[in-house]
């Protein structure tokens, strides 16, 4: 039981192995100067504004963003046969990455966008199955936690952590009015989460740069030559971790051990081969080592004579 624990800790699922091999590389250094600086492109990265005129700038992005969210969300006559709240709450969350902690991996476009829709998909689809009960006022509770708890783990799985969609996911099971909506609900979210970025691309970048980037902070095209990884650095950003395909296939047979791909299954016949061949380093090795005793024995002889 010990030893499978201790094998869990070593699984890991990166999605960008995969889907960044058909990204195309970013375009936006081929648009005009006027447009690419609104999309977060700069020539030279410049370390960011102080916290005086940050925390302005996240006071007026807030109030533009949730604003703008509400006054759509108010005054839309197709929004507002569904009965929406006023605000989503978890907009509230979300604004605060968006204008304020913009450099977090957290608040960058796939994060926010994906991160919102896919936690309020799974909120949905959690509490449609719970509302097949006749008691699901008692225990919508526990569909709002169950809902977070997957929301969470599919984020994570996917690169799309945005902390907020855990509160879209709970939402979607415990708030009556949001609950009543469905899969509209969804939409409403995306469409919401949307016209933030829209005012953050504005708002951020006045003075400041958002998104530092809008897929990957890695260079898509390194990805179609070589195995990249993504992992947390110490500063809350990433960093990346690179291991050429053929090493990664690589077979390596030493005196000590044989090493194998994770993927590669061996039948009984060659993993008898690999184990000879160990063997067979094994003693050469031995053997060198009692060459090597053998005649610092037979010069310390000579020493002690002379």
């Amino acid at each position: 039981m010990m030893g499978l624990l201790a094998r869990t800790e070593t699984w890991n699922f990166d999605i960008d192995r995969y889907i960044n091999r058909v990204i195309p590389p970013s375009p936006l250094h081929r648009l005009p100067n006027p447009v690419s600086r609104f999309l977060g492109y700069r020539k030279e990265q410049k370390q960011d504004v102080g916290n005086v005129l940050g925390a302005i700038w996240s006071c007026v992005g807030a109030f533009c963003g949730l604003a703008i969210i509400a006054a759509a969300f108010n005054n839309t006559e197709a929004i507002q046969v569904h009965s929406p709240p006023a605000l989503i709450a978890s907009f509230g969350a979300s604004a605060v990455l968006e204008y304020n902690a913009i450099r977090s991996p957290l608040g960058q476009p796939r994060n926010a966008l994906l991160g919102h829709t896919v936690s309020a998909l799974v909120g949905v689809s959690i509490t449609k199955l719970f509302r097949l009960r006749s008691d699901f006022e008692k225990i919508k509770w526990i569909a709002g936690a169950i809902s977070c708890g997957i929301a969470s783990a599919v984020m994570l799985l996917t690169g799309t952590v945005h902390p907020p969609g855990g509160a879209s996911a709970v939402l979607a099971a415990t708030s009556p009015e949001i609950t009543e909506m469905g899969w509209y609900f969804v939409g409403l979210v995306t469409w919401g989460t949307t016209l933030m970025l829209i005012v953050g691309l504005i708002i951020n970048n006045i003075q400041r740069q958002f998104p530092v980037y809008w897929w990957t902070p890695l260079d898509v095209r390194r990805t179609r030559r070589k195995d990249v990884e993504v992992g947390p650095d110490a500063t809350g950003g990433f960093r990346e971790k690179t291991v050429d395909l053929a090493e990664r296939q690589a077979i390596n047979i030493s005196a000590l051990g044989v090493s194998l791909p994770e993927d590669l299954a061996l039948d009984q016949d060659e993993a008898e081969l690999l184990e000879r061949l160990r063997e067979r380093l094994k003693k050469r090795q031995d053997r060198e080592m009692d060459e090597e005793s053998s005649t610092s024995s037979t010069e310390s002889g000579w020493e002690q004579q002379y």
